[in-house]
C-alpha cells in the first residue's frame, strides 16, 4: 500500500469514492483535523485538538448540537455515588472517556436515572474502567437519554467473584461455585476524569 509523507494537493480535484479509515478504536497519536469511522458505532468522528467529535449529521447546523459533561473525582472509593448532571433535552450517548491519574484502575458506572432516588438504566452492558493511558467506552447498552433524566456515577469493586455497586446488589451474577468476597472499603489514590459526549436530538 502506497504511503505519502507529504500533503498531497489535489489542485481542487474531487477525491471521489473515497472511504474513511474504518476501525473500532480510536487511532493513536491524532492530530487536528484527523477524520476517522468508528464501525462499531457507525459514526465518524473529526480529532479538534482535544477530543474526538461526532462528525457529520451531528456537527452540521447553525448551533452547536454536541454536548460534553466533564467530572473529576479526588481519590475516588468505592463507596462514592451520586447524581452529577440532569438532562434539559433528549440526548444519545456517542462516546465515554474516562482516565485515571496513576497506575491504579476504577471501575464504575454510569446510569440514567428518572429519579436521583431510584434505580435507572446503565449506559453500558458492562462497567467502565479507567485507567492511566485512557480509554473510550464503545459498548453501550442504553444511548437515549431522556429529558429531565439524571445522569448517576456508582464507583464499584471488581474482585474475582462478583461486582458490586455502591447499593450493594450484584451488578453481574456471581459464578456460584466461587465464594463471594465482601468489597473492602477505600480510597483509590489518583484523580479519576469521566467526559461523556452525546449529541441532541
Amino acid at each position: 500500500m502506497p504511503s505519502f509523507k507529504t500533503n498531497l494537493d489535489l489542485q481542487q480535484n474531487q477525491l471521489l469514492n473515497a472511504v474513511l479509515q474504518n476501525q473500532p478504536d480510536l487511532p493513536q497519536n491524532p492530530v487536528e483535523g484527523q477524520l476517522y469511522y468508528n464501525d462499531g458505532k457507525h459514526t465518524a468522528y473529526l480529532y479538534n485538538g482535544s477530543w474526538w467529535m461526532p462528525w457529520g449529521e451531528y456537527s452540521a447546523g447553525p448551533s452547536p448540537t454536541v454536548k460534553q459533561y466533564l467530572l473529576n473525582i479526588l481519590n475516588p472509593s468505592i463507596k462514592l455515588s451520586g447524581v452529577f448532571v440532569r438532562l434539559f433535552e433528549n440526548q444519545d450517548v456517542v462516546r465515554i472517556d474516562s482516565h485515571f491519574s496513576t497506575s491504579n484502575t476504577v471501575d464504575f458506572i454510569v446510569e440514567c436515572r428518572q429519579s436521583v432516588n431510584d434505580p435507572g438504566f446503565s449506559l453500558t452492558d458492562r462497567p467502565i474502567q479507567a485507567v492511566y493511558e485512557g480509554t473510550e467506552t464503545t459498548a453501550f447498552a442504553n444511548s437515549y437519554l431522556p429529558a429531565d433524566y439524571w445522569l448517576y456515577l456508582g464507583i464499584i469493586q471488581k474482585d474475582g467473584a462478583i461486582l458490586v455497586p455502591v447499593e450493594e446488589q450484584p451488578l453481574i451474577t456471581p459464578d456460584p461455585e466461587v465464594p463471594p468476597i465482601a468489597p473492602v472499603d477505600g480510597e483509590i489514590l489518583g484523580l479519576l476524569t469521566i467526559t461523556i459526549t452525546c449529541v441532541t436530538r
